[in-house]
């Protein structure tokens, strides 16, 4: 019996040890691989399928993780199975007889730091304390009499993966000293084209529950942050994706457009294809409609499916053909050479910089110039709005180590050839959720009240919420649970 419970005992310590290790692995390669994580990142990424990650992702996290624990394996079959008097160190034989104690420290200060690291207690704190944001601030798009234009303009909508303004030089708010942008921060500045920014040139804000790309996308196109309470272990997202919020994909619907979401990814990756089809009726067109449709050999796998040379190409064909239809439409794009780590370097990258996510960067600027220039030259040129926004901070580690800490990160934004004009957008603070109404008033459509959903249109001067309650606190109440966002956009059904 006490031979039994001693070897029990051993077991234990093995697993807790091994347990130590491996988290203590885990978050030395988040850590190095991604910046700026989160307990909301974390907790959305746990609740959906990693169908269309890039496998590369999983390959460096098991050469981060597996080896230590291997390593940790063989010392401790070494440490329990071979006889006492190889040991020639008594602190040795003190860690054999002691092991179990030691296994549990191990794995509480790996577990305490991970508390520490992702502020658990605050995320618990925001769990548990609700907010009246929505009661509050929320403007329900279907109690808002939208008015389009007599002729309805054409959208071509792109999320730029990681794509910040940082990127660009100091006179553009950027932090290079070597502006990586030299093309959009042109195409910002032409006749023609609106962006916004701070005074001082900083684009958009990154706020909680909008700095990662499903949650942005939410943002952008509902006016609400993408919120996932930790309770609600019943919600499948994949069964009704926020199934009682009305977005532009749906108000654009309703209006007789043709939506088409294009992207170089799988679309099931976080359920990005159920929101878009489920919001909208958008016609999916992601890697796995290129396979099955001939535009790529059905062996072929770049990066995350396929790469951005080829997203503007299909792009082109897909413009054509919605154009020759005759019918108004919204071809939402989303791009992903950016994607941390380093990016992907194509065919088209040039070797300028030692760094080759600058190089990746400088190809990209290029590849979206030329894309909008296309678009310009083409018929439907002059009833077309192009908006092209970042969807959150790169969440490449060593980039943003290089960035000082203190200085202000925003997203990059600029709106090509949009039906309104706005008085000062250079005088704003904004965030995703502003985009929605926004988008909306670059269409030509009259917003009463300039506002929708928690976005305010940036071409009006209403005071965004950003300006009028500070970025801090509109991130404190987004954190906190809601029961109207609870009951009405979880759970809820549309009304639209």
């Amino acid at each position: 019996m006490k031979r039994q419970k001693h070897k029990n005992t051993k077991k234990a310590a093995v697993i807790l040890l091994l347990l130590a290790v491996w988290m203590s692995a885990s978050f030395v390669w988040m850590e190095n691989y991604f910046a700026d994580l989160t307990m909301d990142k974390l907790i959305f990424q746990m609740r959906v399928p990693m169908t269309g990650t890039n496998s590369d992702i999983v390959w460096n996290y098991l050469l981060y993780a597996v080896p230590p624990c291997a390593v940790t394996g063989l010392l401790l079959w070494l440490l329990l199975r071979k006889p006492e008097r190889i040991f020639k160190f008594r602190i040795l034989t003190g860690l054999r007889k002691h092991l179990l104690v030691f296994s549990a420290l191990c794995l509480l200060a790996s577990a305490g730091y991970g508390i520490w690291r992702f502020d658990i207690p605050s995320y618990l704190y925001a769990q548990t304390h609700a907010s009246k944001l929505y009661e509050t601030y929320y403007v329900d798009p279907n109690t808002v009499e939208l008015t389009f234009p007599e002729k309805k303009r054409n959208l071509v909508y792109i999320f730029l993966e990681s794509f910040e303004q940082t990127f660009a030089s100091r006179e553009y708010g950027g932090f290079q000293e070597e502006n990586l942008l030299p093309n959009l921060t042109t195409l910002q500045r032409e006749k023609g084209s609106t962006y916004f920014s701070e005074p001082e040139g900083y684009g958009m804000t990154e706020m909680a529950n909008c700095s990662w790309t499903m949650a942005s996308m939410v943002a952008q196109t509902s006016g609400i942050p993408l919120s996932i309470p930790l309770a609600r272990n019943d919600y499948n997202m994949y069964e009704t994706f926020l199934p009682g919020v009305t977005t532009l994909g749906q108000i654009l619907e309703k209006e007789g457009y043709q939506q088409e979401l294009l992207i170089g990814s799988e679309a099931a990756f976080a359920g990005t294809d159920h929101y878009f089809q489920q919001h909208g009726d958008y016609a999916i067109r992601d890697y796995t409609y290129a396979k099955e449709n001939g535009w790529i050999p059905e062996d072929y796998y770049e990066w995350w499916g396929f790469e951005d040379e080829k997203l503007f190409a299909f792009a082109k064909e897909e413009l054509n053909r919605l154009y020759e239809t005759g019918e108004p439409f919204n071809l939402t794009m989303a791009t992903m050479d950016t994607h941390c780590v380093e990016g992907y370097t194509c065919e088209l990258c040039e070797d300028t910089y030692e760094n080759p996510y600058y190089n990746v960067i400088s190809c990209s600027d290029r590849q979206l110039s030329d894309f909008v220039k296309w678009i310009k030259e083409q018929p439907f040129a002059d009833n077309t709005t192009v908006v092209l926004c970042g969807d959150h901070l790169t969440m490449d580690a060593a980039y943003s180590d290089s960035v000082e800490e203190d200085f202000h990160r925003t997203d990059y934004n600029v709106i090509v050839h949009p039906a309104a004009e706005a008085a000062d957008p250079h005088d704003r603070i904004f965030c995703a959720l502003d985009l929605f109404p926004t988008t909306l008033a670059a269409l030509g459509v009259e917003i009463p009240g300039n506002r929708l959903g928690l976005g305010t249109n940036l071409f009006s001067e209403e005071a965004t919420l950003c300006e009028s309650m500070g970025t801090e606190e509109l991130a404190e109440q987004i954190k906190q649970t809601n029961n109207y966002y609870n009951k009405h956009f979880l759970y809820g059904k549309n009304k639209s």
